[in-house]
């Protein structure tokens, strides 16, 4: 990094060491202005020439407090008070409100007095006597000022300022002089302009009072308002405040210095004559447009909206003149423009960066106003021609300029890219399609252009270029149909994609690859009221990309591959309701089993988890599919299909779990046939799938682990609890007989075996079919047979539990025998 001033490479402890320098330079100079306005403020007093008498007194001396630091000066013990380390913050005292008070009062008292006095000593008395009345509180407020009573001063003056102004507005209101003749508003440019002179002078002999220099600013605003009511039309207007604005901004710069705050502030009014010229013309840019026509398309300008623009461009280019001329002096001032630019951001709204941050919003606000303002005037076609032309301006500053990070080179720049975009939003309200497409190129060309000659600029400019050509081509496609619309947007998205594949590892790839995402999704939405052909060749181009997506970016491999899934699942399945509903059927159960395949092929990649699940629903969706449109026995053969998938893909390693779906696939078939068929006996249904689960278990024991219940459980409950329940609702004895026999038959094995899951089971089952046929007999059985039997139970419960009694005692007893 090289500094673009001097040439000196900015790299290295050194140049950090150097930049902080710097930062506390230009913390040093703030706190010296604040300082400097708290000073200004607080009112200097005049140190009195030593004499004899003066040297013969102890204390420090002149030519010591020449020599002597601030230490001295404090050891010395001087009355003055210590300098502030920022400037005082202003309240609102108990004796500034007194004196408020006081003018207010004075000022009604003097009108009371005019209104009254007037017709007692005739216009040309009272004239003499508001005279002397301004001309005393004149005297006062000097003649405070210089006994150092500044709050008392700034009050009187306030007093003497509104008697003036009385005076001036009562002489034309009675006619004086004959002074009610003149016009209103020449009356008010004269009479403002004399006490704007007035009110100077009196500041220039006592600069100490702040209130005239203010007041007589205001007498000057007044005084140029009533210049600009002379104009008519807005273009009039707001290039009379254009010139006010200069006025006061020379004003600024040529009037002497021994006018004090006169000179200094005269900054405030010029920049709100700016904001007035910036509002008056774009009013007057919008507002002056002619209704005929010149050609097709293009509207006629007017001298006004003409003239209005030419303000708004002129306050763009000189207001960005003055804040870089008023920038380049506090440079000077404060050693750098890093300085500059610390103590603007410290206070932009406070002190004398108060009317340079009004302008600075002023230029900033002009040229988009300028641009807008001339597009309403020229209408769509020469929008689109004003389009290309801004576009050329920025494409030529961004090569020509160098590229540097310059708030000036950024500001310029800037108002180029809102010019563009103000265009482009008024070419589409104009609602003119070949305009709008013509802005939307050249806002394009312009961003291409600032991401190829601003490598920092990449991503937003790409973003941006890709974003107004898909606008662009979006409506263009429109202009000949909305199926060729459709066409041109996917066509562009998969072009942006090639693209964005292309640019791998480059900052813009992202930026591209979401573009094209966008593009994809406004093809699928305006697709949706067209026929399905148009969103089935949209969703393949789609499945496309994002396959060849999850082979050239690895990271992105998991989504990319679910995304070509679903997309070429549903791009086949619109395909195929293009034909029949059978076509469509087959295809989605193809596309069901051709994901399955490609799961089982890309096994322990990190795409076989998407596509399996995929696959997955897929199936679930063909077989429902199926049974709703009363195809049962293709729903039959396509669940035991993926059942054998399943099977097969449960033979890999370390996919034994996959077993289960095989389970799920197969006995689904099983029972669509068994429901066909019309049969009904329960264990039709159970021991086919619990057949498949204890093949299963058996299958998977190695991989699953040799557990009873893994490998056994799932099949015998669903074998033997459903029929054992079923006896219960049924008096069929030989479901009860070969239901207890073969739950007799597993608890035999399972105590033999010791497996768990066998007694547990084939106890239960053979529990509940004994409960259940026992039940009906034992609700017939004699009263006395079920009391007895309750009754030895208890007498057994009872013996039981004091023989346990017994023995604890015994034991307590043996206990405490032991030595």
């Amino acid at each position: 990094m090289v500094c673009p001033a001097c040439q000196l490479p900015l790299t290295g402890p050194e140049a950090v060491q150097l930049w902080q320098l710097d930062q506390q330079l230009a913390s040093l100079q703030t706190e010296r202005l604040a300082l400097i306005g708290a000073l200004r403020a607080r009112g200097t007093t005049t140190v009195p020439a030593p004499s004899r008498l003066g040297s013969a007194l102890p204390g420090p001396q002149t030519s010591d407090l020449q020599s002597a630091g601030p230490q001295d000066l404090g050891a010395a013990g001087t009355t003055g008070p210590a300098a502030p380390l920022s400037a005082p913050r202003r309240r609102w005292t108990t004796q500034q409100t007194l004196l408020a008070v006081g003018v207010l009062l004075v000022l009604v008292a003097a009108s009371i007095a005019l209104a009254f006095a007037w017709f007692v000593i005739g216009p040309y008395g009272q004239m003499v006597v508001m005279g002397g009345f301004t001309g005393l509180a004149v005297y006062s407020s000097l003649y405070v000022s210089r006994r150092a009573l500044p709050s008392s001063a700034e009050a009187l003056a306030l007093v003497a300022a509104g008697l003036l102004l009385l005076d001036v507005s009562a002489a034309r209101r009675f006619g004086l002089f004959g002074l009610d003749l003149v016009s209103g508003r020449g009356y008010t440019v004269v009479t403002g302009l004399l006490v704007a002179t007035g009110l100077a002078a009196l500041h220039r002999v006592d600069r100490r009072i702040a209130a005239y220099a203010l007041t007589s600013l205001a007498a000057a605003s007044v005084a140029w308002a009533g210049v600009v009511s002379f104009a008519h039309g807005p273009a009039g207007a707001a290039s009379l405040a254009l010139l006010g604005a200069a006025a006061f901004g020379a004003a600024r710069v040529a009037l002497p210095g021994s006018l004090g705050l006169t000179r200094r502030a005269a900054g405030g009014p010029a920049s709100l004559w700016s904001a007035v010229a910036l509002a008056t013309a774009f009013v007057g840019a919008l507002r002056d447009t002619r209704p005929e026509r010149f050609g097709a398309d293009i509207a006629g300008p007017t001298a006004s909206g003409l003239a209005c623009v030419a303000v708004l461009v002129a306050l763009c280019v000189g207001g960005a003149f003055v804040v870089r001329s008023v920038v380049a002096v506090r440079a000077g001032v404060l050693g750098s423009r890093a300085a500059v630019r610390a103590d603007w951001s410290a206070r932009p709204v406070s002190g004398d960066w108060r009317a340079v941050t009004l302008v600075a919003l002023v230029t900033t606000a002009a040229g988009p106003a300028a641009v807008l303002g001339l597009g309403s005037q020229v209408g769509p076609v020469g929008t689109a021609l004003l389009s290309g032309l801004v576009a050329a301006v920025g494409a030529g500053l961004l090569a020509l300029r160098p590229a540097r990070q310059s708030l000036g080179d950024l500001w310029l720049l800037g108002q180029v890219a809102a010019g563009e975009l103000v265009l482009v939003a008024l070419a589409v309200l104009h609602h003119a399609d070949v305009p709008t497409i013509a802005t939307l190129v050249a806002t394009a060309t312009l961003a291409a252009a600032a991401a190829v000659l601003r490598p920092r600029w990449l991503v937003p400019a790409a973003g941006v270029s890709a974003l107004a050509l898909l606008f662009a081509v979006a409506v263009a496609g429109q202009l000949r149909s909305p199926g060729t619309q459709v066409v041109a947007v996917t066509a562009y998205a998969a072009v942006l994609s090639a693209f964005a594949l292309a640019r791998r590892g480059r900052p813009d790839e992202q930026t591209t690859g979401v573009v094209a995402a966008l593009s994809f999704g406004l093809a699928l939405a305006a697709s949706t009221p067209l026929p399905d052909g148009y969103a089935a060749a949209s969703l393949a181009v789609l499945a496309a990309a994002a396959a060849a997506t999850a082979v050239l970016r690895p990271r992105l491999r998991p989504v990319a591959a679910g995304v070509s899934a679903v997309t070429g699942t549903s791009s086949l399945w619109l395909v195929g309701g293009l034909a029949s509903p059978d076509v469509q059927w087959i295809l989605l159960a193809l596309a069901a089993a051709l994901l399955a395949t490609l799961a089982i092929w890309l096994r322990e990649r990190p795409e076989e988890a998407v596509l399996a699940i995929v696959a997955g629903l897929v199936a679930v969706t063909t077989v429902t599919l199926a049974l709703d449109r009363g195809w049962p026995h293709a729903a039959s053969g396509s669940a035991a299909t993926y059942g054998v998938l399943a099977v097969v893909y449960a033979a890999l390693p370390h996919r034994r779990a996959l077993a289960a779906v095989g389970v799920a696939g197969l006995t689904t078939a099983v029972w669509v046939e068994l429901l066909e068929a019309d049969v009904m006996r329960l264990e039709a249904y159970t021991l086919p799938c619990a057949a498949l689960l204890l093949a299963a278990g058996l299958w998977s024991h190695r991989e699953l682990g040799d557990g009873s219940w893994t490998v056994a459980g799932p099949a015998l409950l669903v074998a033997l609890v459903p029929s054992a329940a079923a006896t219960a609702v049924s008096d069929d004895l030989p479901r009860a007989l070969l239901t207890v026999t073969a739950a007799v038959a597993v608890l035999v094995v399972g105590a033999w075996r010791r497996w768990q899951a066998l007694v547990v089971v084939g106890a239960a089952a053979a529990g509940l079919v004994a409960v259940t046929q026992l039940g009906p007999f034992t609700l017939h059985a004699p009263r006395f047979l079920t009391l007895g039997t309750l009754g030895v139970l208890l007498l057994m419960v009872g013996a039981r539990y004091e023989q346990r009694r017994e023995n604890a005692r015994q034991a307590l007893s043996w206990l405490s025998s032991l030595t």
